[in-house]
């Protein structure tokens, strides 16, 4: 099957590929996201188990990996800006596709996919926050209908650039 699935713990190993290979394009983008090592394996499988995370699956092969959460905590006071529509919210995290899939589409089909997904929840908002930069997830967001809000503190010390979207 092809699509956007929720993660098993059997998948591990292939999504900690994904962030590995998304750790290697972010550095080489002089980007310090993802630098620390998080997302760290432990994360993703308290993600998995806590039915948050999911896969991009296609002919078996996982391309793809985000986290869907209904609150970031870091996201009730932000740094500069602010949110321009109110909770519920989904937020997006831990957001990778593999780079050898890059400029396929695949990102806007999971972005497409968690749409779907916050509606069959009855939330009509989506929340997200990226590395100032993480350049080609700035201009996947903004062809996507995100909007720059402002700038928060992730862990209170990580500056991050937010976007939101009303769907």
């Amino acid at each position: 099957m092809n699509g956007l699935r929720l993660a098993r713990l059997s998948d591990l190993a292939q999504i900690m590929d994904v962030v590995k290979d998304a750790r290697e394009f972010l550095k080489a983008q002089n980007s310090g996201q993802w630098q620390d090592g998080t997302p760290s394996i432990a994360t993703i499988a308290e993600d998995s188990m806590n039915n948050r995370f999911f896969v991009w699956e296609e002919e078996g092969v996982i391309i793809g990996i985000i986290a869907l959460l209904d609150h970031d905590s870091d996201y009730e006071n932000l740094k500069s800006g602010q949110w321009r529509f109110p909770a519920p919210y989904l937020v997006i995290h831990r957001f990778a596709v593999r780079s050898d899939y890059h400029a396929q589409g695949i990102a806007t089909k999971i972005l497409q996919a968690v749409e779907l997904i916050a509606g069959e929840r009855n939330i009509h908002t989506i929340r997200v926050d990226t590395h100032e930069l993480n350049i080609p997830m700035i201009g996947l967001l903004e062809k996507n209908g995100f909007a720059k809000c402002g700038e928060v503190l992730i862990e209170g010390i990580k500056p991050r650039i937010t976007f939101d979207k009303k769907i």
